[in-house]
């Protein structure tokens, strides 16, 4: 599943007409929410942007790794507890935090650079704002009704920001999305918060 360009220009500049700065919506109904109940931890996995463009995400601290490592902190400071993939037993009490963050240049400048790969990428500008979609779901091992035999990993919740920022601010953007996430586990999970 993949993003629709105009389709995400049109939604973000719609949304940042009514909400500057940014939006975020989660599919959070009661049904949706309840499927965080008795999950005891998450794997947080960090899908995203343009290749071409992990040199210059680098220096504002928006690498994969940087991302996944910020969140699992936040996680564990509200109390969530967070295993790391190879500790992970895939078992029916975790889950996996998928963030798939995506950017694209509402103006794209002439300005270019060859990558490796002998592409034309467009040089990022952190004073310039950015289009961006933050996914975030949350995916876990279900059980079909029809055939209790057969396991899944499938979504069961999830959130989505779309909107228009410079890059170095979007790393705020991505925590904001997290902190919605918190909000719906801990209110399904309430003895899984710390108390300070």
């Amino acid at each position: 599943m993949g993003y629709n360009l105009p389709r995400l220009i049109f939604v973000v500049f719609f949304a940042a007409f009514l909400f500057p700065g940014s939006f975020c919506q989660a599919d959070d109904r009661a049904r949706d929410r309840a499927t965080l109940r008795g999950i005891q931890s998450i794997i947080v996995k960090v899908h995203s942007w343009e290749p071409g463009w992990s040199a210059q995400l680098k220096k504002v601290g928006l690498t994969e790794n940087d991302l996944e490592s910020l969140i699992e902190r936040k996680l564990e400071t509200a109390g969530i507890h967070v295993l790391t993939e190879e500790a992970s037993q895939r078992s029916e009490t975790e889950g996996i935090l998928n963030v798939r963050i995506k950017f694209a240049n509402p103006e794209p400048s002439t300005k270019t650079y060859k990558t490796w790969g002998e592409q034309d990428i467009d040089e990022i500008d952190v004073k310039k704002k950015y289009i961006y979609a933050i996914r975030l779901n949350l995916r876990q091992l279900v059980v079909l009704r029809r055939d209790p035999a057969l396991e899944a990993w499938s979504i069961t919740w999830q959130t989505e920001s779309v909107g228009l920022r410079q890059v170095p601010l979007i790393r705020e953007a991505v925590l904001n999305a997290i902190d919605v996430f918190i909000e719906a586990y801990s209110s399904e999970n309430p003895g899984s918060q710390k108390t300070n």
